[in-house]
C-alpha cells in the first residue's frame, strides 16, 4: 500500500491516486519565516519585512493582517522607490530558521508532502503596503507606478522562492493571494491580466527551473481567472471552495489542473437585515 506522501503526490500530479487523500493529514504546511512575509514565527504582533506591522486576526484563524491602528507604510504609490524596503534574503541565517521550522514543527519529508506557504500575494502585498481602498484606489489612477512596484514585489518572491528550493527542499511552493470574495473578483479580469498576470508568470516560471510544483491559492469565487491561470502554467489550485462552480471548471481545464478542495466561504458572511 502507498504511503500517504506517496498516495497524496500521485494525486497532486494529476493522477489517480490509491485512494482519495485527506492533504491534512499528509502534507504538512511549511509558513517559513525566511520569508518575512509576516513577522518573526511564534512571537505574536510585529513588523514584517516590508515593514508593515500585522497582528494575528482571529476572525481570519490566526492568520496575520496588517495591525488597525498602524499607518500604512505607503500612501502615495508614485512614491514607492523612495518609501518600500524589502526583504534582505542575502543575509539571513537560514540554515539556523530552516533548523528551527523543522524542529519545531516536526517536518518529515520521508512521510508527508512538504507545503511551503508564501503569503502576501502581489495583490495582497500591495494591499498590506497601501490599505485595501487606497490600493484599489492607485489601481485605478495610477496603473503604471502600481505596475512597477508589482514588479519589483515579484523579484524579490523570485529570489525568495529559489533560495528556499535550496534550503528548505520541498515538494510544493504554495503562493496565496486572493483576487476574489464569495460573489466575483475584487479587480476586473483586465485589471489582472494588465497588472498582475505578467508578474505571475515569471514567478511560475522561475518555480518551474526548482524542485518546486507551483501551487496557486485563490480563496473565494475565482473561477473568471481559471483560464488566465492555466495559460501561464499554473496547474495546482486550493482552496478552490465551492462558490466556485467546481464541475465547469474540471470541464474548462480538461485535466490539466488539480483542484485542492476546502470548506465554503459562505458561513465565514452572515448578511444582516440591511444587507438583505
Amino acid at each position: 500500500m502507498l504511503s500517504k506522501r506517496e498516495n497524496a503526490l500521485i494525486a497532486l500530479r494529476g493522477e489517480k491516486p490509491d485512494y482519495v487523500p485527506c492533504f491534512f493529514d499528509a502534507m504538512q504546511v511549511i509558513p517559513s519565516g525566511a520569508s518575512q512575509e509576516v513577522p518573526p514565527l511564534f512571537q505574536g504582533p510585529g513588523y514584517d519585512g516590508y515593514g508593515v506591522h500585522q497582528t494575528p486576526t482571529e476572525s481570519a484563524s490566526g492568520m496575520f493582517t496588517p495591525t488597525p491602528d498602524v499607518p500604512p507604510v505607503l500612501e502615495d504609490v508614485t512614491e514607492w522607490k523612495s518609501v518600500v524596503k524589502f526583504p534582505d534574503y542575502e543575509h539571513i541565517p537560514w540554515e539556523q530558521i530552516v533548523a528551527g521550522e523543522t524542529e519545531a514543527l516536526h517536518l518529515d519529508k520521508a512521510n508527508f508532502v512538504q507545503d511551503l506557504y508564501c503569503p502576501q500575494g502581489l495583490f495582497e502585498r500591495l494591499h498590506f503596503l497601501m490599505g485595501f481602498e487606497n490600493a484599489l484606489c492607485a489601481i485605478m489612477e495610477e496603473p503604471e507606478a502600481v505596475s512597477d512596484l508589482v514588479a519589483a514585489i515579484a523579484d524579490k518572491k523570485i529570489e525568495f522562492l529559489q533560495k528556499a528550493d535550496y534550503y528548505y527542499h520541498p515538494d510544493y511552493f504554495t503562493y496565496l493571494d486572493d483576487y476574489s470574495h464569495m460573489n466575483g473578483l475584487f479587480i476586473s479580469p483586465d485589471t489582472f491580466r494588465e497588472i498582475f498576470k505578467p508578474q505571475i508568470a515569471r514567478i511560475v516560471e522561475a518555480c518551474n527551473k526548482t524542485n518546486m510544483t507551483f501551487k496557486q491559492h485563490c480563496c473565494g469565487k475565482m473561477e473568471d481567472l481559471l483560464d488566465d491561470f492555466l495559460d501561464i502554467g499554473i496547474t495546482a489550485f486550493d482552496p478552490v471552495q465551492p462558490v466556485n462552480n467546481i464541475p465547469e471548471m474540471k470541464k474548462e481545464d480538461s485535466g490539466q489542473s488539480r483542484h485542492h478542495g476546502w470548506s465554503g466561504c459562505t458561513k465565514c458572511y452572515r448578511p444582516s437585515r440591511r444587507d438583505r
